[in-house]
């Protein structure tokens, strides 16, 4: 059953996951939570955040893709 992980990867370093709640059962919610986190930004960041789909474990999905947890 895949999940979908928000993310946040930095200009200049290695993705890592988001604080929680950071995995969703639909893409839907995963972008909502997204949409939540950036309507609080009044000024640019050297980070960018988006979904990822893995497929559980998350541990070890997450190593494969090179995301910290």
């Amino acid at each position: 059953m895949k999940r979908f992980v928000v993310i946040r990867v930095p200009d200049g370093g290695r993705p890592a996951l988001i604080g929680a709640p950071y995995d969703f059962a639909t893409r839907e919610d995963a972008l909502a939570r997204i949409a939540e986190i950036e309507a609080d930004h009044r000024k640019v960041h050297h980070t960018f955040l988006c979904v990822l789909e893995v497929e559980p474990p998350l541990p070890q999905a997450l190593e494969r893709e090179g995301v910290l947890f």
